[in-house]
């Protein structure tokens, strides 16, 4: 997972989902940032090694994925390394030079900007 700022921690922090165990015990989090009218995306999404392949990734996600109908957003986007999870989710692999604002919003920052190795994936309702 990419480095966080503490300034885009406490800007975003309320895009997030947690899943707990009990209160204060998060296991796993995910969160849905709203990129544009049209366009959502999936991301900052970890599960404690201890809790992976239970479901919980799917469910947070699945959380996320309704949220963003519920604002109408059409489509969400992923940007990641686990291509597998996101297929199994029916997302569809893209190429990422078609969600510019995400371009200009958050990937210029990035320290991985030009050696960018995360791939793109999209779910259109």
């Amino acid at each position: 997972m990419l480095p966080k700022t503490p300034y885009k921690i406490y800007t975003t922090i309320q895009n997030f989902f947690v899943a707990e165990l009990e209160v204060g015990n998060i296991i796993g989090c995910v969160a849905l940032n709203v990129l544009w009218e049209d366009i959502g995306e999936i991301c900052s999404l970890a599960i404690d090694k201890s809790y992976q392949r239970q479901g919980i990734a799917t469910r947070l996600v699945n959380e996320a994925i309704n949220v963003a109908k519920s604002i109408k957003l059409p489509k969400v986007i992923a940007l990641t390394y686990q291509k597998a999870f996101f297929e199994y989710l029916g997302f569809i692999l893209v190429d990422k030079d078609r969600f510019p604002r995400k371009l200009w919003r958050e990937c210029l920052e990035c320290p991985k900007l030009e050696v960018c190795d995360e791939v793109a994936y999209v779910l259109e309702f």
